[in-house]
Parts: structure tokens; sequence; C-alpha cells
């Protein structure tokens, strides 16, 4: 009987502190976008995938609209190829949508000498996942970026 107690407290104790591990590692949008980051820098494509919903939705900053994980997988690949660093500023929540103004870090940007660009972004989490991700230049980035573009 004393065993008993002892390995139901045990399951109670693992359990608990599960939850408390769950809840550290943050299910909430700033903890989920905040490892996106932190996967893309340490260029770990999985942990990246690992973060979107399987039906999720990407608006990429060049005007593309992937669906699903297949095609966010092609563009997370490019990003890593491309050694793509995020660094975001205060984000703002709006229930369960975040917006932020955002520096994007591009080895191809740094070749054109246009690196780092300033970016707005956008993303919806549901049930611990990004459901929605947007990025979009701001005017100034794009121009400059469309510029560089043309000389080369």
């Amino acid at each position: 009987m004393a065993r008993r107690r002892h390995t139901l407290w045990a399951c109670l104790a693992v359990t608990v502190g599960l939850g408390w591990l769950a809840q550290a590692q943050g299910g909430d949008g700033e903890s989920i976008l905040r490892a996106r980051e932190a996967a893309l820098a340490a260029r770990d494509a999985g942990a990246v995938m690992a973060l979107f919903a399987d039906d999720a939705v990407v608006g990429t900053s060049s005007g593309r609209v992937l669906v699903g994980k297949e095609q966010i997988r092609g563009w997370v690949t490019d990003q890593i190829d491309r050694q793509q660093r995020e660094e975001a500023a205060t984000r703002q929540a709006q229930g369960n949508k975040l917006v932020w103004s955002g520096t994007v870090y591009r080895d191809d940007w740094q070749k054109l000498g246009v690196s780092p660009l300033e970016v707005k972004q956008d993303a919806v989490i549901q049930d611990g996942k990004i459901k929605f991700f947007n990025t979009t230049f701001s005017p100034e980035s794009w121009t400059k970026l469309q510029a560089a573009r043309k000389k080369n």
C-alpha cells in the first residue's frame, strides 16, 4: 500500500512537473515566436517547422502565400541557406495575434550591401502553434532592396 501511494505521488509530481515545464517553455505567442527566431538562428529547420500548425499560412516578404508545412518547409530551408537572422522589437498582443517591427539579416542582402532590412511582422498563435505568419518590408527597405537588385 505504501509503495502504491509513493507511485501515485511520483506520477502526480511528474505530471505537475511536465505541466510546469510546458508552461515554462511557453505556450504563449511571445515564447513561440522567440523559439522560432532562436531555431532559425541555430539553423534548425526541424525545430522551426515544429512550431507551425500543419495547415499554417505564411505571407512572405516577396509576396508569396504559402499554405501547409510542405510549402513552408521550402521557405524555411531557403531562410537557413541564406543565413537569415531576425531581431524583433517589442511585440504587441491583440488576442492571439502578435504584431511587431523587426530587423532581418541575410547573406544575400549583405552581398548587395543592404542587410539588414526593416520589416513589419504579424503572427497568429493557435493551440500553441503558429497558424499564420506574415512579413512585409518597410517602404524604405523595399525601395533599398529593389534598387540594389537593379544594380546587380
